[in-house]
């Protein structure tokens, strides 16, 4: 009994600690990413998965490319992760996947709804968009 108790203790303890893990991994991957090793920083962000801003360049590295072959559907698959936890980059970036129709079948509701959350968060291209398409 004593021992059950201690590995509850042990694991309620140690949850706290979960979230800097995250951001551990987060880091380390932009500091691979800073040095232009791309697997490592894939690997890294992926492991952060539950950490907005590593789906996010996840997202980046399968749009541009880096190290890996360009794929913007996979791209589009981790901007959204990023975008439905309310990162503005994010939403900005699969905005513009589908205006564009990269990767996703173009759709301009879809864009100028992803733009306007962006925006709403001062995201400045992405109200740069909104005026462009506006202009049209």
């Amino acid at each position: 009994m004593k021992r059950k108790r201690l590995v509850v203790l042990l694991c309620v303890c140690c949850l706290p600690a979960l979230p800097s893990l995250a951001s551990a991994s987060y880091f380390d991957g932009m500091e691979a990413q800073r040095q232009n090793d791309y697997q490592t920083a894939l690997r890294e962000f992926k492991s952060a998965e539950d950490d907005p801003r590593a789906t996010y360049m996840i997202g980046v590295i399968y749009e541009k490319g880096d190290g890996v072959k360009s794929d913007y559907a996979e791209a589009a698959k981790w901007y959204l992760k990023s975008a439905d936890k309310g990162d503005s980059a994010a939403q900005y970036r699969l905005g513009r996947l589908y205006e564009r129709g990269e990767g996703v079948e173009q759709n301009m509701d879809e864009a100028i709804k992803l733009y306007k959350k962006a925006a709403k968060q001062g995201y400045v291209d992405a109200r740069e968009a909104l005026k462009r398409i506006n202009t049209e």
